[in-house]
């Protein structure tokens, strides 16, 4: 038991993934997941994305679950949080008052960028899921104790949504020091499930042990049937659409969402300031796909009956189908980060501090990410982060890396990785880390901007390269680096 335990820790620390974006790429130059979280930070070179692989990232976030919060060392040795090993005090002082939990995957299925004159422009067609969870402290508290007290389990709530995404953007130059951003989102509903618990709570005396759950239950999908009779027992076989094409027909939740930022630049380019709000934005979920569930269970125990010998127990658990309600509208998970840069070694290397603000729909979060980023070459960068707040412990640190040399593009990142192991029953994992994500981009890379301000040559010897080729192409079409350096 304690080996599975381990084990789903594990899993759910470092694998599973409101937003899902990557925090230590935000001041990666060459890398295309910037625009991501701030329309206005286009890439050096436009790009043409592998499906799937082109863009896959998968985020998870909480501030509750890891290995230093739920195992403890006591004489050399680990032991699980519900070890007598182990007092109450010990265990609920690292527990929040609310447990937080996100996870969402965000999968490119295609996806293309190009510069343009004095613009960039990119399209994408994307897959993304959403899910958040909130848990009561008393969930803790009972679980750790089970001795006499009243838990109070009703701040319990569970939602997940899916949903493709079509994505139009531009970042546009406005004055040699600043450039303007913004993304429009087509939005298609596949799923929204959501189940709020009204009352949920375990009572527990000398003299008996009972638990009651009141709690309602939403869904929508294409593939949900809602021709049921209100008040008969919960089926999930009589809710699923089995006519396939009724179910493609059924595909009328629709939604809209918005991305902008800002990028200034001072000090000849060294310091930059950029503000982006990102799934600003509905969903507007279709009636005809909607059900309604009402959850209602008990438990209670009162002992044994000395004369039969047979348990006093009374329980029941029944769901019940709600009154089918009508269409509904929902707001995206938004998010907000603002970012401060300042590069030195002729923009080789940059000193990055960015604050990411995420507004689920039950809790909000905010994170601090400071960020070292070495810009090797012309193609080839690589950054270091370490995000602070939230939970995130010292140790857990951010790695990325981005090689975009003329046709070719890959990235590599995570913004959470765990420096620090323990041992337990002889498998190693990680102590720290509440919060996991893994970024994977592969694709084609098509030609560098000629025209905006942020990409200009900065250096020497870049201005010495940009005017040969401008006197070798004999300075048509394009600013040259003499006008350039004029401009910096």
């Amino acid at each position: 038991m304690k080996r599975i335990l381990i084990i789903l820790v594990v899993l759910f620390g470092s694998v599973a993934t409101s937003v899902a974006q990557m925090r230590t790429a935000y001041f990666m130059e060459g890398s295309y997941f910037r625009t991501d979280m701030n329309a206005a930070l286009a890439p050096t070179r436009g790009y043409i994305m592998l499906p799937v692989a082109g863009h896959l990232g998968v985020d998870f976030s909480n501030n509750f679950l890891s290995v230093n919060n739920l195992f403890f060392k006591r004489d050399g040795q680990l032991y699980t949080f519900m070890s007598d090993r182990v007092s109450a005090d010990d265990f609920l002082r690292n527990i929040p008052n609310k447990g937080k939990l996100s996870a969402n995957v965000n999968t490119s299925i295609i996806g293309f960028g190009a510069h343009t004159k004095k613009l960039f422009w990119s399209f994408g067609l994307n897959l993304r899921s959403n899910t958040e969870i909130t848990l009561s402290k008393d969930m803790f508290v009972a679980l750790k104790n089970l001795s006499n007290g009243f838990y109070d389990l009703g701040d319990t709530h569970i939602s997940n949504r899916e949903y493709l995404e079509a994505v139009l953007g531009f970042a546009i130059p406005i004055k040699e020091f600043m450039t303007f951003g913004f993304r429009v989102k087509g939005l298609v509903g596949l799923v929204d499930l959501s189940m709020q618990a009204e009352k949920m709570y375990l009572d527990i005396n000398e003299n008996y042990v009972r638990a009651e759950m009141l709690g309602h239950i939403r869904g929508n999908s294409p593939i949900f049937n809602n021709h049921y009779t209100p008040g008969s027992p919960f089926s999930v076989d009589g809710l699923l659409q089995t006519d396939y094409m009724q179910a493609l027909k059924n595909i009328k939740s629709w939604g809209l969402g918005l991305d902008f930022g800002f990028e200034f630049r001072f000090l000849e380019d060294r310091l930059r300031v950029s503000v982006g709000v990102n799934d600003l934005g509905f969903m507007s979920w279709n009636g005809c796909t909607t059900v309604n569930a009402l959850g209602n269970a008990g438990f209670s125990f009162e002992g044994i009956d000395l004369e039969t010998t047979e348990p006093k127990a009374d329980g029941k658990f029944e769901a019940i189908m709600d009154k089918p309600s009508g269409s509904y509208l929902s707001r995206l998970s938004c998010s907000l980060n603002a970012g401060i840069e300042y590069n030195i070694l002729k923009n080789h290397i940059a000193f990055g501090l960015l604050s990411h603000t995420e507004f689920c729909q039950n809790f909000n979060r905010t994170e601090l990410t400071a960020s070292v980023n070495f810009r090797i070459g012309r193609w080839l960068s690589t950054s270091v982060s370490h995000t602070f707040l939230n939970g995130n412990q010292p140790g857990v640190l951010g790695w990325a890396l981005n090689i975009h040399p003329t046709g070719f593009h890959l990235f590599l990142g995570a913004d959470f990785i765990d420096t620090r192991f323990a041992v337990y029953n002889n498998i190693p994992v990680p102590k720290m880390m509440t919060s996991a994500n893994v970024y994977v981009g592969v694709g084609f890379n098509l030609g560098k901007s000629k025209y905006m301000p942020s990409m200009q040559p900065k250096t020497k010897g870049q201005i010495r390269r940009a005017e040969k080729k401008a006197q070798k192409h004999g300075g048509s079409g394009s600013t040259t680096a003499a006008e350039t350096s004029k401009n910096i």
